[in-house]
């Protein structure tokens, strides 16, 4: 049996499947600080897909809600990479996808035509002769698709004799905060733990405007921080419980709660988070099983028995004064314009403890995850 690697990172076009595969990522991970793609993971998974046929290709369609007709699939990808080309002004967001072949072996004509026209994704044979050459390969693409952020993805081992190729997805996200924190005012402070403890933490804090809103029906607050010049915003979920993350983390999927504008003292941990996981398990238990199995069939990808062997997912993020990343400073001065009223008292927003966190902008997720306890 040859295989297929399905390599996935991140440093959605979304449906169904990426709430659903978010909240068994959370579950798994309650204890451990997240970041993921589930988008990432629906693109590889869909590039997959476009190349799966007969029962291999209806349980990928029933889990990930794809259209029986792949060319709406086709068109769904392009209209959605289209449209992700130069959008960002400040904010750097890029995503791409590539194809590494086994030099043994052919693509079939149509899905290398379509995956390319439609997921951008050029395909490019690599010789195993040399494993060590093909490796650094694919890691390099990795490396540069990330921004060194991720700086490798495969090992010897995932390009045994019997690999065919590895389908790649990235994304990288670098933004600026609209207002961003003066590194003056960080300051160590107590971070409480689900479990109680108190671990110190770099804490941020800011006076400034912000959508922001305490939800009853998630019991938590929630809080928008726009990118500067940006479609994107990172959104933050507090419960009101220190131990409320899990509860919390079930329903916040596509949430549109009102979020009014007011001032708010803000206080946020400065964190860092590197993540990585196999995910055969989880799509196997969503309902995807064939494709992992010696029944697949994934005859329009390649002339070759083919079955997926592994999916890889690996996701960075880093949370400072600046931004998502290091950027340029900036000041910004907020001041209230009514002179003849009292201000509202400002809304407080002390993330000293376990909470859950998106970067969106009004259509799609592009990281999710959540923030448990700092590191030591």
């Amino acid at each position: 049996m040859k295989y297929l690697c399905l390599i996935l990172l991140a440093t959605s076009v979304t449906c169904r499947f990426t709430d659903d595969l978010y909240q068994h990522l959370a579950k798994d991970n309650a204890n451990k600080n997240l970041i993921s793609s589930p988008l990432s993971v629906e693109i590889a998974m869909s590039l997959a897909y476009m190349g799966a046929v007969g029962k291999t290709a209806q349980e990928m369609r029933d889990v990930m809600k794809l259209p029986a007709d792949k060319k709406e699939v086709a068109r769904k990808y392009k209209n959605f990479l289209t449209n992700l080309e130069r959008r960002e002004k400040v904010a750097i967001l890029d995503l791409a996808n590539r194809i590494y072949v086994n030099d043994r072996y052919s693509l079939v004509p149509e899905f290398n035509q379509v995956v390319r026209e439609s997921f951008k994704a050029e395909a490019e044979a690599i010789s195993l002769k040399e494993t060590s050459k093909a490796v650094s390969i694919i890691n390099k693409w990795v490396k540069d698709q990330t921004r060194d952020r991720i700086k490798s993805i495969v090992k010897k081992d995932d390009l045994r004799n019997n690999f065919i190729m590895a389908l790649l997805n990235a994304i990288y996200f670098k933004g600026q905060w609209q207002y961003q924190f003066n590194t003056a005012n960080t300051k160590k402070a107590d971070f409480r733990t689900a479990d109680k403890k108190l671990v110190p933490v770099q804490m941020m804090s800011l006076l400034g405007t912000f959508r922001a809103n305490y939800v009853p029906e998630l019991d938590a607050k929630v809080i928008e921080l726009p990118y500067r010049n940006s479609s994107l915003s990172m959104v933050i979920f507090l419960p009101e419980k220190v131990d409320g993350l899990p509860e919390l983390e079930k329903k916040i999927a596509g949430f549109s709660g009102y979020l009014r504008s007011q001032n708010v003292i803000l206080k946020l941990p400065k964190f860092k988070i590197e993540f990585s996981t196999l995910l055969k398990d989880i799509l196997m238990k969503m309902g995807i099983v064939d494709a992992f199995t010696k029944n697949a069939d994934f005859s329009g990808l390649v002339q070759a028995q083919a079955e997926i062997s592994k999916v890889i997912h690996k996701a960075f993020i880093e949370v400072n004064e600046e931004g998502a990343e290091a950027a340029a400073a900036t000041a910004v001065v907020i001041s209230y314009t009514c002179a003849s009223c009292t201000p509202p008292p400002p809304m407080e927003f002390n993330a000293d403890h376990p909470f859950a966190y998106v970067i969106r902008d009004e259509k799609t997720t592009y990281f999710q995850g959540h923030f448990v306890k700092p590191e030591q």
